[in-house]
């Protein structure tokens, strides 16, 4: 019960750079959709929390957006790397998480992968967690797991597949060992402390993401503005606005007589009225935010204010 003593309740921060798997990780092991998961590269944006519970353990897990030195959105980019390094600091263990199949052994670590171990705090135990083991062939894990370990002084390593689940119960167990006795901080049905606007505006990006070619998607952020359920008819009534950079992207948003708009709306209501179990109402709307990504005001204006301060 919420409050009583557990033998091991602590923190884990999930780094790495873009689409190593984190975000399905996350999800595998809360068992349930709080982190979106799209092809693309640096779908994350936010810290997310993920709480997994069971009889004798709480561990709160952070999923952070993936560290790369691209340029788009320089302040967004900076904003972003910033808050998965500080995530790391507040942890009791971290997750390096590192995709197998984008690695060549024979060519040493990438040069995003070395400047994360650069800048991880060598006082938190870090383990590597080399992920999507079920896309490559056994010695390639292995190599792979060795020209990491020459570079960092890893607490521990793991092989896994987030997406099948193979190698995560041992990884959990691991990172148990890292955690203290202590209260259980959320009931054990929780499986995230995001609210649900933010959960919403997820969902919607990842339509977007999934349905928009080339850069576009990081062009875009979404903000909900108005979420009420109505008891009697088990309706929940959400409107929520998308924000694009520049008027030539809106068009290409809302598309050829709306249809993009009212596509990426029906997959956004049918994922959402999975998640709540009753029906949804989607009113979606689009909004010019001129270069959104780059200005301190309209970043904290469309939701990226959590923690800010504390990144300056």
């Amino acid at each position: 019960m919420l409050g009583d003593n557990l033998n091991h309740v602590g923190f884990a921060t999930i780094i790495g750079v873009p689409n190593s798997g984190k975000s399905t990780f996350i999800n595998r092991v809360v068992e349930s959709k709080i982190s979106i998961v799209t092809p693309k590269a640096q779908t994350t944006r936010n810290k997310i929390r993920g709480i997994y519970t069971d009889s004798d353990s709480q561990i709160i897990f952070t999923d952070t957006p993936g560290i790369t030195s691209g340029d788009f959105g320089k302040l967004l980019n900076s904003w972003m790397n910033k808050y998965s390094f500080s995530a790391a600091k507040d942890a009791d263990i971290t997750l390096f998480f590192v995709d197998v199949s984008k690695q060549h052994p024979e060519l040493g670590i990438g040069e995003e992968e070395a400047h994360i171990l650069k800048n991880l705090d060598p006082k938190i135990p870090t383990i590597l967690v080399v992920n999507k083991i079920d896309a490559v062939k056994p010695m390639r894990v292995d190599d792979t797991i060795a020209v990491y370990r020459k570079r960092f002084n890893f607490a521990d390593s793991f092989a896994i597949s987030a997406q099948n689940g193979e190698g995560i119960q041992p990884l959990i167990d691991c990172v148990k060992q890292y955690c203290q006795p202590g209260p259980q901080y959320f009931p054990e049905d929780t499986a995230t402390d995001q609210d649900d606007e933010f959960l919403i505006s997820e969902i919607i990006r990842e339509k977007l993401f999934n349905e928009l070619s080339q850069e576009l998607p990081y062009s875009i952020v979404v903000t909900v503005e108005r979420v009420r359920y109505n008891q009697t008819k088990n309706l929940f009534s959400i409107e929520a606005t998308i924000h694009v950079a520049r008027d030539s992207q809106k068009g290409i948003v809302v598309g050829h007589k709306g249809e993009t708009l009212k596509k990426i709306g029906t997959l956004a209501r049918k994922e959402l009225e999975e998640i709540y179990d009753c029906k949804v109402g989607l009113n979606l709307f689009v909004r010019v935010e001129e270069k959104w990504f780059d200005k301190e005001r309209l970043l904290k204006k469309v939701g990226f204010e959590k923690d800010f301060e504390n990144l300056k």
